[in-house]
């Protein structure tokens, strides 16, 4: 009788955690797939990731030394990748692009970090943390999009 009782606790243990179990493992494949993605662009551009962050539906790092930044998003099942030479960018800047209300409540649609080249010829490069079309909800894109902003200020200020 008690083993039938603890066999149907067990499996009921079981039942229960498998969600998690399944979620987290499809999240470490996801962030390695990432990973793999932002090394390979580094690496074509002969660069070396120094710092990098693994973000849900994005992934961003730089080569501190050759300053390079990289950039690589998932929407749906594509990933996109891009990269910036730090050589060529004059000035950052965070585009948090949203509806206003009466009630001077803000809600973001967008957030974007901008790169700005020296060569005004040149088009804007873009990096685009958070759209509400991917994802529903804001869960720390804000904080960062603000520490990206200010590691490549930094950098360019090195120049």
């Amino acid at each position: 009788m008690e083993f039938g009782v603890t066999a149907i606790g067990l499996a009921s243990v079981a039942l229960c955690a498998m969600p998690f179990v399944l979620t987290n493992r499809n999240r470490k494949i996801k962030e390695k797939k990432m990973m793999s993605s932002l090394n390979d662009i580094a690496t074509t551009h002969h660069c070396k990731l120094t710092e990098y962050e693994i973000f849900g539906h994005y992934a961003i790092g730089m080569d501190t030394e050759k300053k390079f930044v990289f950039f690589v998003s998932k929407n749906g099942e594509e990933l996109h990748e891009q990269y910036a030479d730090l050589a060529t960018i004059k000035t950052t800047e965070i585009a948090n692009i949203g509806k206003s209300f009466a009630r001077k409540e803000k809600i973001t649609e967008r957030l974007l970090l901008q790169l700005f080249p020296k060569n005004t010829n040149a088009p804007d490069v873009v990096f685009e943390f958070y759209d509400v079309e991917v994802n529903y909800q804001l869960s720390g894109e804000f904080q960062s999009i603000e520490k990206w902003n200010k590691a490549i200020k930094n950098l360019l200020k090195s120049n």
